[in-house]
């Protein structure tokens, strides 16, 4: 029995989804009519738990296409800022072991628009609430942060906000930063001097390029993590 099969199978005494194709997706002119379907189906299988846990395999069995497709398919989707996708990785290791994909909030990019729609009495200008944008991809951030250094940041922080909506707008990914979080938790986890800096100021600051660019090395007996130290001084209270 193939994922398709299982999966329906699973599924045969669950009620019957509908999918949502809102119309900034159905209308964007740069998008494929395969990925606009795609969207679709994830929007239907998010209603059953939040989120679509669909694997690559899953949608290229549904679709008769291969994985690489479906790879691509999210990945525009994603890249046009429709859906948050977000990786759970086996402990120690860049091994998936589940992926997690979520309809982003059509609110948090709301369009602004000048023009009335009759004589009479003209639209109201609807601004962006400052609050709403990325909120979502914050909060995953936030958690994931807290989940490996065993932290209790808050993701409603301002000043918090800010460092991560600044590389969310330089198109960095939620990925990204979990790279940054994963490579300097194994960096610095077990340094006690360091660990002070494993915060949101430091890991999300000016030096957060450099830090996901920083080469990885992972021993082929042991499977254990390392990072190279980078030679940097840090000063308490230095933020980059």
């Amino acid at each position: 029995m193939n994922d398709l099969e299982k999966i329906l199978e699973e599924n045969e005494n669950k009620p019957n989804y509908y999918a949502i194709i809102t119309s900034d997706v159905r209308y964007d002119k740069d998008l494929s009519s395969s990925e606009k379907l795609m969207y679709g189906e994830i929007s239907a299988l998010t209603q059953a738990q939040g989120y679509c846990w669909a694997t690559n395999n899953y949608f290229a069995q549904l679709y008769n296409v291969d994985k690489v497709t479906v790879s691509r398919w999210i990945n525009k989707l994603r890249d046009k800022g429709y859906i948050i996708v977000e990786m759970e990785y086996a402990d120690n290791s860049r091994q998936i072991v589940k992926r997690k994909i979520w309809i982003r909030n059509p609110m948090s990019n709301v369009s602004i628009s000048n023009a009335p729609t009759s004589s009479e009495e003209p639209v109201k200008e609807t601004k962006p609430v400052k609050e709403e944008k990325y909120k979502d991809e914050i909060k995953i951030i936030i958690d994931y942060l807290n989940e490996k250094t065993g932290s209790k940041y808050r993701y409603n922080t301002e000043s918090t906000n800010r460092l991560i909506r600044a590389k969310l707008n330089d198109n960095y990914t939620v990925d990204d930063f979990k790279k940054v979080i994963d490579k300097k938790v194994y960096e610095w986890g077990n340094n006690p001097n360091m660990q002070p800096y494993l915060r949101p100021s430091t890991l999300f600051g000016n030096k957060f390029e450099q830090y996901l660019n920083q080469k990885v090395y992972v021993d082929p007996q042991s499977r254990v993590v390392s990072v190279p130290w980078t030679g940097e001084q840090i000063n308490d209270g230095e933020i980059f």
